[in-house]
């Protein structure tokens, strides 16, 4: 899959910065114009904010595509999966 330009990806999001409750962190940037493997898709996972099992659609994990930690927080070290959503990226043949 090819990530979309930033500029598509952000005529997509919301006053929030999100497309359907899945935010586009700023760190997410450096992928998009990339082409990524799908690890897989994401049905269901634990929400940390408020410790409760949400189902999604429409969202995949790319397999390389990590956080690193964020700007105003810096650096992490749990190696998150960046959540895509799926209007942000093309298929390429």
């Amino acid at each position: 899959m090819r990530v979309r330009s930033r500029e598509a990806i952000e005529a997509t999001l919301n006053a929030w910065g999100e497309l359907k409750g899945c935010g586009f962190m700023a760190e997410m940037a450096p992928y998009c114009g990339t082409t990524q493997r799908v690890l897989k898709p994401v049905r269901q996972f634990m929400d940390e904010r408020d410790y409760q099992l949400k189902r999604c659609n429409g969202i995949v994990l790319l397999e390389n595509a990590i956080c690193q930690g964020r700007a105003e927080y810096g650096p992490c070290d749990r190696s998150c999966f960046y959540f895509w959503r799926e209007e942000w990226l093309e298929k390429v043949i």
